[in-house]
């Protein structure tokens, strides 16, 4: 257990410091069970947002929301994970296999503590609107949409700030035109990714279903919900 405490310390003070995460991701050092602590912590803060999502519609959508939102995050981790691989050795400082990873995991955790630290909001909401009316329903969708868009710029702003830290860590140069086009694939498929295992709050108009079949796209629905 102290072990697993002194990771997550570690994991903290890290994501306090960007710098020292920056040391901890040229090294890529093998530290032992660091990267597992840290993803089992960053699933729980999604997981505990999650469950505000489902809420409105009962006990089994809040759990079923909990568990797909840090299946969402990591899925989109992975999908991401070999064109930003390729990019880095391109036009980044062509940082390691384990320091990529290891970086994509750093600024996952915190998308993940700004969603978590809205929770509690978040339940207030849920717990104080109505969405069986359709204008409750309206109001917390987009304002899951605004916390997920606004933690999200916050990731690509951390991922920015560590690929600097890691390349000067490591004495190469880093492009602009790099992050550029990463973080609009992360954007992409993020939120297609949101769009295919919907619903996460659910419509009363419709019966809830875990997982409804693959049509349309993330941004026809936000179109459509809002009148734009």
């Amino acid at each position: 257990m102290s072990g697993k405490l002194g990771h997550v310390s570690q994991w903290w003070s890290a994501l306090l410091a960007l710098d020292r995460a920056g040391g901890i991701i040229a090294g890529a050092a093998r530290l032992e069970r660091f990267d597992a602590v840290v993803f089992l912590a960053v699933c729980a803060m999604y997981c505990a947002y999650g469950v505000s999502m489902g809420m409105p519609r009962g006990i089994l959508p809040a759990v079923v929301s909990g568990l797909k939102l840090p299946f969402l995050y990591a899925f989109t981790l992975l999908v991401c994970f070999p064109p930003f691989y390729v990019l880095n050795h391109l036009l980044g400082p062509r940082v390691s296999g384990r320091g990529c990873l290891r970086l994509l995991l750093f600024a996952t955790s915190a998308n993940a503590v700004a969603i978590f630290s809205y929770a509690p909001v978040s339940y207030f909401f849920t717990m104080t609107t109505s969405s069986e009316a359709m204008s409750g329903y309206r109001f917390l969708v987009v304002m899951h949409v605004v916390v997920f868009a606004v933690a999200g710029v916050l990731s690509l702003i951390v991922i920015q700030v560590l690929f600097r830290a890691t390349a000067h860590q490591l004495g190469r140069p880093l492009r602009p035109m790099f992050l550029a086009v990463f973080g609009g694939v992360y954007a992409f498929v993020g939120t297609q990714m949101s769009w295919v295992l919907r619903p996460w709050i659910g419509s009363w108009a419709v019966d809830y279903q875990p997982l409804r079949p693959i049509e349309g796209s993330f941004i026809e629905s936000i179109v459509r919900l809002t009148g734009i």
